[in-house]
């Protein structure tokens, strides 16, 4: 299946999802409330954008920081795609968006972006004549530790 599909597929999938919450919204709410909440959380997505660029023009601002250090890239991102979630119109999209806004859910999800430094290469290429064959040894039993003898109780 080439990408196009594979991307056709998704933005389907996600309208869709769309569609459903809207609906289930104007069933609990009604349509005015739920026009009003949708205006409300893009309001909320474009403040929150004002406040991020303001935030890293203040940090980029200031040259007295740290020699070499950055901001972290990866919250800032997180945190920019939430807002830009709460603009776009729908209620599923403003649900992921709001639990981006989250602290430990954008760590959580950068923790599982980024590689783990500890983790070193999974594949080792070695040349026929830098490796040899061990053959599969079965792992030792080890054995039961021998029982405490149990002596009367002195009287």
């Amino acid at each position: 299946m080439n990408r196009s599909k594979i991307v056709a597929y998704a933005v389907g999938g996600w309208l869709f999802i769309e569609v459903v919450a809207f609906v289930l919204v104007v069933q609990i709410l009604g349509l005015l409330a739920a026009i009003a909440l949708g205006a409300g959380t893009t309001l909320l997505g474009l403040l929150d954008i004002k406040r991020l660029i303001e935030y890293l023009r203040r940090r980029m601002g200031k040259s007295e920081t740290k020699p070499g250090a950055s901001p972290n890239m990866m919250d800032g991102g997180l945190q920019a795609l939430g807002s830009l979630l709460l603009i776009l119109p729908g209620f599923a999209s403003d649900l992921v968006g709001l639990a981006l806004k989250a602290p430990s859910i954008r760590a959580d999800i950068a923790r599982r972006l980024r590689p783990d430094p500890r983790r070193g290469p999974r594949t080792i290429d070695l040349a026929p004549n830098e490796w040899k064959s061990i053959g599969v040894r079965k792992p030792r039993r080890r054995r039961a530790a021998a029982k405490p003898t149990e002596t009367p109780p002195a009287a």
